[in-house]
């Protein structure tokens, strides 16, 4: 049971990389001139984007136990799988953590990057920074909590089966037939 949880952190980790780091990639472009966007190609911005966020995601999983921390946090408001309210409840670390470490440590990175090819007078890092969290966080945080709550259901029935807990009947109600 545990390889299997940890196969849908994994999945988790990439899916939801994957899309926030799209995300975050158009997020960063937005409000550009066209000179800055010239030495900023998306394709290259999307790719070196996207292999840092998967990278990330997955070491994170690997230290943080999102699903066990849902599962927990489902169990004590008596919210149960496959039901919504279990849905809604089980998205909020996998949510929080994305959006604060994996979002916040790669905007850092990036600012990092921009921040040493500015020219003197440099703004502080820290204010560019905070400036980038401002613009990413809300977004970040809205758009991975929406796709946390819609393709971990889906996950977790790729992997455990139809009911979602594998051997388990779906609903606690279901334990006595």
């Amino acid at each position: 049971m545990k390889k299997k949880e940890k196969v849908i952190d994994l999945i988790m980790a990439v899916v939801m990389s994957l899309v926030i780091g799209t995300i975050a990639v158009f997020l960063a472009r937005r409000g550009r001139s066209y000179e800055e966007l010239q030495h900023m190609p998306l394709v290259g911005m999307l790719i070196s984007g996207l292999i840092e966020s998967v990278v990330l995601g997955l070491i994170v999983v690997l230290i943080f136990p999102m699903g066990r921390w849902g599962k927990a946090l489902a169990d004590k408001v008596k919210a149960h799988p496959p039901g919504i309210k279990f849905s809604l409840i089980n998205a909020i670390p996998y949510t929080v953590v994305n959006t604060v470490v994996v979002g916040g440590i790669l905007s850092f990175v990036n600012v990092m990057r921009a921040h040493a090819k500015m020219s003197d007078p440099k703004p502080p890092v820290i204010m560019m920074w905070l400036k980038s969290q401002a613009l990413m966080f809300p977004v970040t945080l809205v758009c991975s909590y929406i796709l946390a709550v819609i393709i971990a259901p889906v996950i977790v029935r790729s992997v455990m089966g139809k009911s979602g807990r594998q051997g388990m009947p779906a609903r606690p109600e279901e334990m006595d037939k």
